[in-house]
């Protein structure tokens, strides 16, 4: 057992329970020998809400995990194409952005649904943090990568320099002899800029999602404006209609009272006039 497999464990389980695990599983290596482990063990800190989200996701769904390391694949690729020159090369990385993109809002969901089940708030801070970790793990690949294959990320990855190495490697590969420097600058300077438009493009991607949701949910609200117009006019044309029929009841009450003294008035003087026996 290593490091990584216990972290594994930890972040399978219930997160508010995550320190109390810890420290139990420090005691159980500690006494079983393994001081070294039992003490970086120890030492390992709560992850944040958003990690526990993904590594969850990664234990749950291993076939979304691999269509969006698929994709974050294909990115690298494309960036490789922008920066040997190839022709066609800015579609293709659009296109690639595009369903790295759509894997990542698979990912999201369902790690959204991680969140739920485990009690703690999908709110839009955090989810775009999960975005931002998966997009990075799918693009770098790397030991960021198969920590997060074996739901044991512990800590949220940066970006750094991974993409453009991705980039840059892919890009050199099959080189018949080692780029002087001053080409090694330029490929260099084209990866970042590959690096910098795959980010753009996602970032557009990202926002005309946000402008569509924006859109049906402004239409959703418009439409629950005008139903709750329309009950609001159903409601005060019934109340209007009952105000009316308690008018009239009132008034046929009123004429009840005035008839049934009339009767009475009719009926005593009915009785003063009837011959006496």
């Amino acid at each position: 057992m290593n490091l990584d497999d216990v972290v594994a464990q930890l972040l399978a389980g219930s997160l508010n329970e995550f320190t109390s695990a810890r420290n139990a599983k420090a005691k159980e290596l500690k006494a079983a020998g393994e001081r070294d482990l039992a003490a970086e063990v120890a030492r390992l800190k709560k992850p944040p809400v958003a990690v526990w989200a993904v590594n969850q996701l990664a234990r749950r769904n291993k076939p979304v995990l691999e269509r969006l390391r698929r994709a974050g694949e294909g990115v690298v690729q494309a960036q490789s194409g922008a920066v040997s020159g190839r022709k066609n090369a800015a579609p293709e990385l659009r296109s690639a952005s595009e369903a790295l993109q759509r894997e990542l809002e698979a990912a999201v969901r369902e790690a959204g649904g991680a969140l739920r089940a485990g009690e703690h708030a999908a709110d839009e801070a955090t989810l775009r943090r999960v975005q931002e970790m998966l997009r990075l793990a799918a693009v770098s690949g790397g030991d960021t990568w198969i920590r997060l294959q074996r739901g044991a990320l512990i800590s949220e990855p940066r970006a750094g320099e991974d993409m453009l190495t991705a980039a840059f490697a892919l890009g050199s590969a099959g080189t018949a002899s080692p780029a002087a420097a001053g080409v090694r600058a330029t490929e260099a300077r084209a990866a970042r800029t590959a690096e910098r438009e795959a980010v753009e493009t996602e970032k557009r991607i990202e926002m005309e999602h946000l402008l569509r949701t924006a859109k049906a949910d402004a239409e959703a609200a418009e439409q629950a404006t005008q139903t709750a117009h329309r009950l609001r006019e159903e409601a005060d044309r019934i109340a209007a209609d009952a105000k009316r029929a308690g008018e009239r009841a009132r008034q046929a009450e009123k004429e009840l009272e005035r008839a049934s003294a009339k009767a009475k008035v009719s009926r005593e003087a009915a009785r003063r006039i009837s011959p006496r026996r």
